[in-house]
């Protein structure tokens, strides 16, 4: 069956708007693709008779039929449809727009969500590797010089000092015997007396 009403707002952008109807506290729902002539646009206020149908669970309108508009203006001038033309193409820019505009926005997130799982993954991992191989290069280092310094003769008698030490056994080099014959007391290194040390010693 059949019912009128009149056009109580339409939104270009999206293509949708509402009817009110007499005796009725809701407003229904209508859609621009159940107008029979899409390319003359909705108006507030302009009469239509429609069918009242239900669409997932919601009353729309449907089989539009548009009172106040003649069928002699379906027919257009050149002008009048470039003017339309061009309407019909700035919606479809603004539509795109937006599109891109969200298409835009979720990737700035999805781009935020990958730098933030390779920040708390990788750059870990990365510093974990970096500072176990310092630790490894530093242990070899400190290895190496504990090598360099037990290897390495005593050569400057100013390091020397009096320990208790006596015998040539006990000493690390010529030099720090002499130093020991010549300034510790108790020293049983010169028999002879003659101010050289350990002189049957087969390391010097």
């Amino acid at each position: 069956m059949f019912v009128e009403g009149k056009v109580k707002s339409y939104i270009v952008e999206r293509g949708f708007g509402f009817i009110s109807m007499d005796g009725e506290s809701k407003d229904l729902f209508f859609h621009i693709k159940d107008f029979p002539n899409k390319s003359i646009e909705p108006k507030i206020g302009e009469k239509l008779k429609f069918r009242i149908v239900e669409d997932n669970g919601k009353f729309k309108a449907d089989n539009i039929v548009r009172l106040d508009v003649k069928i002699e203006s379906i027919t257009h001038t050149p002008q009048s449809r470039s003017r339309i033309n061009q309407k019909q193409r700035e919606r479809r820019s603004h539509r795109q727009e937006k599109k891109s505009g969200g298409f835009n926005f979720i990737n700035l997130i999805v781009g935020f969500l990958i730098v933030g799982i390779f920040s708390a993954v990788f750059i870990p991992l990365i510093s974990g590797v970096y500072q176990r191989e310092t630790l490894r290069r530093q242990s070899a280092q400190a290895t190496n010089t504990v090598q360099v310094v037990a290897n390495t003769k005593i050569s400057d008698t100013q390091t020397f000092t009096c320990d208790g030490r006596k015998h040539c056994s006990e000493m690390h080099s010529y030099k720090e015997a002499v130093y020991f014959i010549n300034h510790c007391p108790g020293t049983l290194m010169d028999g002879d007396g003659d101010g050289e040390p350990c002189e049957n010693d087969s390391r010097w």
